[in-house]
């Protein structure tokens, strides 16, 4: 069943699971994906963003064909934005900017390479113990793998990222919590935003950090618009 956390005539902002598949995989053409379960809810579905299979949280659709050149501007012009949050391994203390070209070194994966595609991540730590550190993320890009290259390239790794650290987590701890955008329709501020789920909370205690409200969220209605700019 989806959690819907926003929707109107225009756009369905939902809470993803992790362990989802976003979309259907060629090579796994009978695997249940989300955008499937989305077009069951509503018709036509144009999905607007993309989540990894392990990442939890907030992501968008449009349901209406003539509004998403309009986003996609909005992508283009870097209007929307988008917050994480993450647990990384080890002790990170210092906000940083990461500014690290990424390009495909293998079927699945990317690393940090001269030439490759400009990436810049922004890296705010709010609490840091000596097992892992809760980070503030934000994106100027959007590369595939970003996050997850950034952090291993600096020695501190998605806790849980078996692909670009070690499998010491149910899943690599990272949640999209919350994006703000011009709603394309009304021209309005939006801004929609998804509670951490409860393995992260629970990964977050194992290692000892202190999540404080700032970074707890809150559940949004279905027919919920926030048109101020906290």
């Amino acid at each position: 069943m989806l959690d819907i956390l926003f929707e109107d005539d225009a756009l369905l902002f939902i809470n993803k699971p992790a362990g989802v598949v976003v979309q259907q995989r060629v090579h796994h053409p009978e695997e249940p994906h989300l955008h499937a379960e989305v077009l069951r809810h509503t018709f036509p579905a144009y999905l607007m963003q993309r989540l990894d299979r392990g990442t939890s949280g907030v992501m968008f659709f449009s349901k209406r064909a003539d509004l998403n050149a309009r986003l996609t501007r909005q992508f283009e012009r870097k209007r929307i934005r988008k917050r994480y949050l993450a647990i990384c391994e080890g002790s990170l203390v210092e906000r940083q900017t990461i500014d690290a070209p990424l390009a495909r070194v293998g079927a699945i994966t990317f690393a940090v390479r001269e030439g490759g595609r400009p990436a810049i991540t922004h890296v705010h730590p709010l609490h840091a113990t000596a097992c892992g550190s809760l980070l503030d993320i934000g994106l100027e890009t959007g590369r595939t793998h970003q996050i997850r290259v950034h952090l291993s390239a600096i020695g501190h790794p998605l806790a849980g990222d078996w692909l670009y650290g070690t499998r010491n987590a149910p899943r690599p701890m990272l949640h999209a919590a919350e994006i703000e955008l011009t709603h394309p329709s009304t021209n309005e501020p939006l801004r929609v935003v998804a509670p951490l789920p409860e393995d992260f909370l629970e990964e977050a205690r194992r290692r000892g950090i202190v999540i404080g409200p700032e970074s707890l969220g809150v559940r949004r209605s279905r027919s919920y618009t926030d048109s101020g700019g906290a």
